[in-house]
């Protein structure tokens, strides 16, 4: 016969090897019920279990119980009654969508504040470990980073002088020349430091974790203006313009990206004519026509690629893209086109976009025709979020 403790410790392992998940809800489930918070349940809690077996429980679920109540809390703080009306609520999350605009940019200005003032911590962290380093000050380092020959050429400076020679009126030839040639030396030795900052970056292990703010992510009903993956772990929107010069010079970019992230990125395009544009409107409904009959991105890649816009290219680049020109009449006269466009004009005003070209990757926001060398590191932060499971905002 076993003694009792050989049989607390057989007890014990086998209470040890328990799937964890199982034993997270059997000891949920048991603080649910009606005997929880009564000193006798505390008390059989606390001594019916090992000291070993406890441990299991406080190291799984008490992380499960912290990452559920962070989702409750959000949710709830959402989900909130800020007004009622005749006995109907109003609820944060419902008014957080209706200011979705002026939410939004101000989030963005925050969010640059924060950037700046991060980024000038961080270069002042790097001037510290490097000062170190070398055992110098940090004022130090920085005199001997700037310091150093600095040649200006004579013929660079007599060229800048003429060009302004207006602005120096009140000034000597000579002052106005030696002014120009101290300016110079000091945008040389600005850029030096400059690069050894760059260089000091290279050589750190830098992990930026400061939070971005995302625009929510909207439907998109119109699947013909999408193409990529539709498990693509990431959605770029791009809201566009084709009588925009900007998105047209955006369009081999994205090429670029779609090539290079065949596998993970989808691509989805909205329209956001502007009034500046009087030929934009139009153009945006001629392509949602060519959408219609499957011809979306050929009908796109003839807008953008069209030295001029009007009714009648509209009409002759329905037919290089293969419309039936018939349909493409009358859909281009419907009403559906038109409330088409306005339904993504809409949600573009809702969001405060009123540029182009304005892009969400994965809801962040990249306004301009940026390089393709800004849209990796976007992207690649964000697969590798992805991939770690990360929920950055």
């Amino acid at each position: 016969m076993q003694s009792s403790s050989s049989h607390k410790n057989n007890q014990n392992s086998l209470l040890t090897a328990i799937d964890r998940r199982f034993l997270c809800q059997e000891f949920w489930s048991a603080l649910r019920r009606p005997l929880w918070g009564s000193p006798l349940f505390r008390f059989q809690i606390a001594f019916t279990l090992s000291p070993r077996t406890r441990s299991v429980l406080n190291l799984s679920c008490v992380v499960v119980l912290i990452f559920t109540t962070l989702l409750v809390v959000r949710a709830q703080s959402e989900e909130k009654v800020v007004a009622t009306v005749n006995g109907q609520s109003i609820t944060q999350r419902q008014v957080d969508e209706a200011a979705i605009g002026q939410i939004s940019s101000l989030q963005q200005q925050i969010y640059a504040i924060r950037k700046t003032a991060l980024d000038n911590l961080i270069i002042r962290k790097l001037l510290e470990n490097e000062a170190q380093r070398r055992k110098l000050s940090v004022d130090e380092l920085k005199r001997q980073i700037m310091s150093g020959p600095v040649e200006i050429a004579t013929a660079q400076v007599e060229e800048i002088y003429q060009q302004n020679a207006s602005a120096f009126a009140l000034m000597s030839p000579d002052e106005a020349k030696e002014k120009l040639r101290l300016d110079l030396e000091g945008q040389l030795r600005l850029r030096k430091y400059r690069e050894a900052l760059t260089q000091l970056r290279k050589t750190s292990q830098i992990e930026w974790r400061l939070e971005e703010p995302r625009l929510p992510s909207r439907n998109n009903a119109n699947m013909n203006s999408a193409k990529g993956p539709s498990n693509a772990r990431v959605i770029v929107t791009e809201y566009s313009d084709f009588q925009c010069l900007y998105c047209k010079q955006a369009q081999e970019t994205i090429r670029q990206v779609l090539r290079a992230y065949r596998d993970d990125v989808r691509l989805v395009f909205k329209h956001l004519p502007l009034e500046i544009h009087p030929l934009s409107f139009q153009a945006a409904q001629a392509a949602f026509c060519g959408g219609k009959q499957g011809v979306f991105w050929q009908y796109h890649d003839a807008l953008f690629d069209s030295d001029t816009l009007s009714p009648e290219v509209f009409r002759s680049l329905a037919k290089v893209a293969g419309a039936d020109p018939e349909q493409f009449r009358k859909c281009l006269a419907s009403q559906e086109s038109r409330v088409a466009v306005l339904d993504n004009l809409s949600e573009a005003q809702q969001l405060g976009i009123s540029s182009t070209p304005t892009f969400l990757v994965n809801g962040k926001v990249i306004r301009g025709a940026v390089s393709f060398e800004e849209f990796k590191e976007v992207i690649e932060r964000e697969l590798k979020n992805s991939q770690s499971g990360s929920h950055e905002q």
